[in-house]
């Protein structure tokens, strides 16, 4: 949806790439603590994450960072990543090692760690100074974005967001004989302002709202979980039927009905949507 505000640089990832699962793993701050970092500079530092086994697309390594002061906090629960779903990593989840920082673009959890440094600036890798940042406006197309990429923050917290899986845009449904009709997805809280504590469910383009279901499941899986959701609502037979989602969560963030365009498209937070239904 975002590129029907305007074309987006980069790859289209459509309703977005998450993951939700256990992890298991050292807190990064123990490990921190343990090294002996200099904590004169932890209000203002930088913990920084890097790879090294491999060129990338746009470097010779990959690697991000995020504020010291993040990864010191107890409530942050960032760790250092030995096992996913009590199992060992994969490698293609990084084993042997992995950071995660929860509530945070993916982005700065790197895999197949090998290197963890405590600095005054944030990492010098591409994708931390040239990618996941939300650019003003005015960063129109490549060119000018290059006035503003070192003087915009580096994307943190990941925006509280809802998806509709079922039914997805372009599908034929067939509704009850009472003329009613499931509907499924997920939510994502703010950022560290979890749990998603509501979604709403629209038919008639955002007039009126109706509360969805979260499993019961989903409310066990504390602040940085997805919820499960599910809602049925009464749908008009006919062509090009829309329905629509929200989310809420603790901290009160919500979607934007009418998110800003960026050039990379990061961040977007629009309701969810599934369009142009054919409703039998």
């Amino acid at each position: 949806m975002r590129t029907r505000l305007k074309e987006v640089s980069g790859i289209d990832w459509g309703d977005g790439a998450v993951m939700n699962c256990t992890w298991k793993g050292p807190r990064l701050k123990d490990v921190l603590n343990e090294a002996g970092i200099n904590l004169l500079v932890e209000a203002t530092g930088h913990v920084a994450f890097a790879c090294n086994l491999a060129e990338v697309q746009d470097d010779t390594w990959y690697g991000g960072s995020v504020p010291l002061t993040r990864a010191m906090r107890d409530d942050a629960d960032v760790i250092l990543a030995l096992e996913m779903n009590g199992k060992l990593l994969t490698p293609n989840h990084g084993y042997p090692v992995r950071v995660i920082v929860p509530g945070v673009a993916g982005a700065r959890s790197v895999k197949w760690l090998d290197r963890v440094t405590v600095q005054e600036e944030e990492s010098s890798n591409h994708y931390q100074l040239y990618d996941y940042k939300v650019l003003p406006p005015q960063a129109t197309d490549k060119e000018k974005a290059k006035e503003y990429w070192l003087i915009t923050p580096g994307l943190l917290d990941m925006p509280c967001n809802s998806i509709i899986a079922e039914p997805l845009s372009e599908e034929t449904v067939t509704v009850s004989n009472k003329g009613k009709l499931e509907v499924r997805g997920y939510a994502l809280p703010c950022g560290d302002q979890g749990p998603v504590t509501k979604v709403e469910v629209s038919t008639d383009n955002g007039k009126s709202w109706i509360e969805a279901e979260i499993s019961s499941q989903s409310k066990k899986g504390g602040k940085w979980s997805w919820v499960l959701w599910k809602a049925t609502v009464k749908m008009e037979r006919g062509k090009g039927r829309r329905v629509l989602s929200r989310a809420i969560d603790r901290g009160g963030n919500t979607q934007d009905p009418n998110p800003q365009w960026n050039f990379r498209g990061c961040v977007y937070n629009g309701y969810g949507e599934s369009s142009n239904l054919t409703v039998r």
